[in-house]
Order: structure tokens, then C-alpha cells, then sequence
């Protein structure tokens, strides 16, 4: 699988971030609280959401607080995310959003 782009809005440290183009084999790297853990989270949200639904992501990654540990702090927006990926090179792109 290739992940090639990545858009997030409201989802904890990231107000407005969009990944585009990533490389193959990519490295993150950043100083502490640069974001790292959270982008990674963005994948267990995920995971979980498509597991049971998204109350249940929402409740394990953010707690008792829920949505509003999830979403960036002083903002009142919707938490998106985007994902772009291909499972090989010549499979179609494939688009995954959600909207919460």
C-alpha cells in the first residue's frame, strides 16, 4: 500500500495540514510536540472507526472528553480527514474521507 496524500482539519494539532506527494518511503521526524504521535493517531482513529463507528474512535482516542480532545483545541469546525491511497502501483487511487 501506498499512501499518497493526506489531509487533516481540526484533528488535534492539526488545524488545516494537507500531506501531498509523500514519497514511498518516507521518515517523520519533529521536535517534541511538533505532532509526530498525533499524525500516527490518525490511523487508530481510523482503524476504529471502521472497526465499530466513530463515537467508539472518538471515545478511545479522546476519552471522557471524546470529540472535543480530538478536535484541535478553540476551533468549532467539523474534524476531516482525508486519505489518498493505492494498494499497488497500478491499482486505481483510492479516497477515504471522514467528516465528523
Amino acid at each position: 500500500m501506498h499512501i499518497e496524500s493526506i489531509k487533516l482539519k481540526n484533528f488535534k494539532s492539526f488545524r488545516d495540514t494537507k500531506m501531498l506527494d509523500i514519497p514511498k518511503f518516507c521518515v517523520i521526524v519533529g521536535a517534541n510536540g511538533a505532532g509526530k504521535s498525533s499524525l500516527f493517531s490518525v490511523f487508530e482513529f481510523l482503524r476504529e472507526a471502521l472497526d465499530s463507528n466513530v463515537h467508539t474512535a472518538l471515545v478511545k482516542l479522546g476519552g471522557n472528553r471524546g470529540f472535543s480532545e480530538v478536535r484541535s483545541r478553540a476551533v468549532s469546525g467539523n474534524i476531516e480527514i482525508e486519505i489518498k491511497f493505492r494498494e499497488t502501483d497500478k491499482s486505481p487511487l483510492v479516497t477515504y474521507l471522514v467528516v465528523g
